[in-house]
């Protein structure tokens, strides 16, 4: 019997499979390091190894040449695996979208129809269609499922089937069948189509829905559906495999039905007003400069403006912020006009949160709690600002080229850069897109630290290996210099090293405590700006810097190697 690598001895930076061009990990994505990221030539890709505990090698195997042959725009590619008397594990391509769970974040009552049919619709046909073909993705559930551009994408289709067993430490135990339940699992259409249905009803009622989970739970009504489609949808759910639906595509035409007729019934709503600012110190950060640089013809498209909103008023029905919200790509790589590229950005929806010491755990300046509203979504970027897109900027603006400290640049984050060069920066990256950039408000920062959590750091109250890069977070990194970007787990919005590796420069004034800060997102001013906010912590500080409500005061003048910053990409409202 093959001794094969022990997974939990697995470690960020290690190489994997051959010696000739390996796979390099990057950071694990389950609990077990059964579950990495990894890079290779350049691109990144999800390895799946395989485990003697868990069930036969030779199944394993034969389940993942398999699914190499498998190919559809709704399914994420997987290759052939990887075998060798050292290594096995299955290949699949890396999903660029937002996990399912994190996105009905933004709506904890339910999506609208529209958004449900958006996200569903391809998941279905994709489903229907290989289900003729005998293959079942097996394991379906919120994280399985990833949201790119408003549709859904299934990711590891297939990587259950060879497991002896499956528990709640394999998927989420809310949606697993209950046939699942048998000493080996058997795995049907039946079990997919059940799966796909929970899924269904929890992005219709709200996720609150699956910690009860039985249909009789549900409400007797639903806004946007006829009483005969949601009884028809609650039946469906049932677990009894009777119940279930043979097609999915009929479920997503009966709900697409209901679309239709109540775009009949539609009225118009006038748009909200604007925020005003509260104050000549405060400043609204979610007005943008520019249009967006899609297309001249798709901006018009998605932000009429009033008097053309009023025109249509009473001939067809006026798409809402929410829905032209959607409507933008959830991850923009903007040109440059030099021929670059600017920082990848992350969509963030509108949202209200909790801001400041929560947890009682921190310092008098991130008190007192309050709650806040960011009325207008962003574009948050995905890591912190690296050597390679500073340096780019300071070679055509003739700038001097910070120093590296000898840790080496290219992907590594920009470092000895005072707030006024990180300034500069967002305003050249302006010029050079045609939209507007700047430094994220504390509001914007601290939210997308947060992902939705309440603890501590955005994965729970102590730092823990492959999350952070800290004095003592447990990486290879801590206390001698910086990590390139993304070497940890991003959070649930996608961003990366939000707790370490560099400390933040963010757009606001300091000020000592949150009395008479903004309660909704505003760039926070004051008379004497002598000093400006960094957030996050850095591969020098002690983990408790590195918390989500951490702030403190610095120099707009001064650098430091354990200094840097990201951008925000404004939305135009």
């Amino acid at each position: 019997m093959n001794q094969y690598y022990d997974v939990t001895k697995l470690s960020i930076g290690q190489q994997v499979g051959v010696e000739v061009d390996p796979y390099v990990l990057n950071y694990p994505l389950s609990d077990d390091k059964s579950v990495w990221v990894a890079d290779q030539g350049g691109q990144s890709f999800v390895l799946r190894f395989y485990r003697s505990d868990r069930g036969e090698v030779n199944q394993f195997l034969s389940i993942a040449r398999r699914h190499a042959k498998l190919n559809h725009p709704s399914i994420t590619r997987s290759y052939p695996p990887f075998y060798s008397n050292l290594w096995v594990f299955s290949i699949y391509a890396l999903c660029g979208g937002e996990r399912l769970f994190s996105y009905l974040g933004k709506y904890p009552d339910g999506a609208s129809l529209k958004v449900v049919l958006s996200i569903f619709d391809p998941i279905a046909k994709a489903l229907d269609q290989v289900h003729q073909h005998g293959y079942i993705h097996g394991h379906l559930d919120l994280s399985s499922v990833h949201v790119v551009n408003g549709a859904g994408v299934l990711t590891g289709f297939g990587t259950h089937s060879w497991l002896d067993k499956i528990t709640d430490q394999d998927m989420d135990g809310r949606f697993i069948p209950p046939e699942y339940s048998k000493r080996r699992p058997t795995m049907s259409v039946a079990s997919d189509n059940y799966m796909f249905m929970r899924l269904l009803v929890a992005t219709l009622v709200g996720e609150s829905w699956l910690d009860n989970g039985k249909v009789d739970a549900l409400p007797h009504h639903h806004e946007e559906l006829n009483q005969e489609t949601w009884k028809k949808i609650k039946q469906w759910a049932r677990p009894a495999e009777r119940h279930r639906p043979k097609s999915l595509i009929e479920v997503m035409r009966l709900l697409r039905a209901n679309l239709f007729t109540n775009s009949a019934k539609a009225t118009v709503e006038p748009p909200p007003p604007r925020p005003r600012a509260q104050s000549s110190k405060v400043i609204y950060a979610g007005v943008g400069m520019g249009v967006l640089a899609v297309s001249t013809i798709a901006a018009t498209l998605l932000w009429p403006s009033n008097s053309e909103s009023t025109a249509q008023a009473g001939k067809t029905p006026v798409v809402s912020n929410q829905s032209r919200f959607d409507a933008l790509p959830q991850m923009l790589e903007e040109d440059l006009k030099d021929g670059g590229k600017a920082p990848k950005v992350e969509k963030i929806a509108p949202a209200k949160f909790k801001m400041g010491d929560i947890n009682n755990s921190g310092d008098a300046n991130e008190s007192p709690v309050h709650e806040v509203d960011i009325p207008t979504g962003f574009y948050f970027s995905k890591n912190e600002v690296t050597f390679t897109q500073y340096d780019r900027f300071a070679k055509a603006t003739g700038r001097i080229a910070p120093p590296d400290n000898g840790w080496g640049r290219e992907n590594r984050p920009v470092i000895n850069v005072s707030w006024y060069d990180a300034k500069a920066y967002t305003a050249w990256l302006s010029e050079q897109t045609g939209a507007e950039y700047r430094l994220p408000t504390e509001i914007e920062w601290e939210y997308s630290a947060r992902a939705g959590s309440t603890t501590a750091y955005w994965y729970g109250n102590e730092v823990k290996p492959g999350y952070s890069v800290c004095d003592s977070c447990g990486s290879q990194w801590d206390g001698v210099s910086t990590a390139p970007v993304g070497s940890q787990a991003s959070n649930p919005l996608g961003i990366f090293d939000m707790h370490g590796n560099v400390a933040e420069w963010v757009e606001d004034c300091y000020h000592d405590n949150y009395q008479g800060a903004p309660t909704t997102n505003q760039v926070w001013l004051s008379d004497q700006c002598d000093g400006r906010v960094l957030r996050g912590g850095s591969w020098f500080d002690v983990p408790t810097v590195g918390r989500s409500s951490t702030r403190y005061r610095a120099e707009p003048t001064l650098r430091a190697s354990n200094w840097g910053f990201r951008v925000v990409r404004l939305v135009s409202p």
